[in-house]
């Protein structure tokens, strides 16, 4: 859909009403459920805006350290796919002690926290932001 509101508006709009207007209304697991609900809303709105982006950022970072040339890729569905195939080999490597030498280990660790502060963006930005002040904190210290 390329009108207003966008879909991102629309799940932002819905969240912000069961927060303000259904939450206050109702108790106990109900609450709780219409809580998750509007979590589940802002979580999909990022994705949304996010994925795409992030998802080609993590393809090309996992095509340069594992030294395959970075896939054209246009569909979300291929980047996932590319992504998760990388990431498994990834992995194997990781598992067979390939990726723990000298400063192929930094780049595997700085390629591994990109991927999972991209995906905090996404599921929880609020623990994301504390964990980067607390870095941060610590590199005043």
């Amino acid at each position: 859909m390329q009108d207003r509101p966008t879909s991102v508006e629309l799940l932002e709009a819905a969240a912000d009403f069961v927060d303000r207007e259904v939450v206050p209304a109702i108790e106990g697991a109900r609450q709780f459920h219409a809580r998750v609900v509007a979590n589940v809303m802002r979580i999909v709105a990022r994705e949304i805006k996010l994925e795409d982006p992030l998802v080609r950022s993590e393809v090309k970072a996992l095509a340069r350290l594992l030294g395959h040339d970075a896939p054209h890729l246009h569909s979300l569905d291929d980047l996932r796919a590319a992504a998760a195939g990388m990431g498994e080999e990834l992995t194997a490597k990781i598992r067979a002690g390939e990726a723990d030498e000298g400063a192929r280990r930094g780049e595997v660790l700085a390629v591994v926290r990109q991927s999972v502060e991209d995906k905090l963006r996404i599921a929880n930005p609020r623990y994301l932001e504390s964990d980067i002040a607390i870095r941060n904190a610590n590199k005043e210290i």
